[in-house]
């Protein structure tokens, strides 16, 4: 986790890796949630952002999951981004 361009209120979600011999126990889905009770409930953050590579199906299902929905797309080589996103409000609903 870390804040974005210094704003307390907008804070950036690395990259979740889980160990691929464990994946489908719903680890990450847990992670991601703790992160998110974390960030929204004691940081006191407003959105919270995540990048998924275009062709990884399977965490862009999990961040699905958990709330984050697609924010926007940014072209890089060799794989594209989806940046994700997920407000307080739509947390809290």
């Amino acid at each position: 986790m870390r804040y974005l361009n210094g704003d307390t209120k907008l804070l950036r979600f690395g990259w979740v890796v889980i160990d691929s011999t464990i994946r489908g126990k719903g680890y990450g889905t847990e992670m991601l949630r703790l992160g998110m009770k974390y960030a929204f409930e004691i940081l006191s953050v407003d959105k919270i952002t995540i990048g998924v590579f275009e062709n990884n199906d399977r965490a862009h299902a999990c961040y699905k999951k958990v709330g984050f929905h697609d924010a926007g797309l940014t072209e890089k080589e060799p794989v594209n981004v989806i940046e994700m996103e997920i407000l307080k409000e739509e947390y809290q609903a």
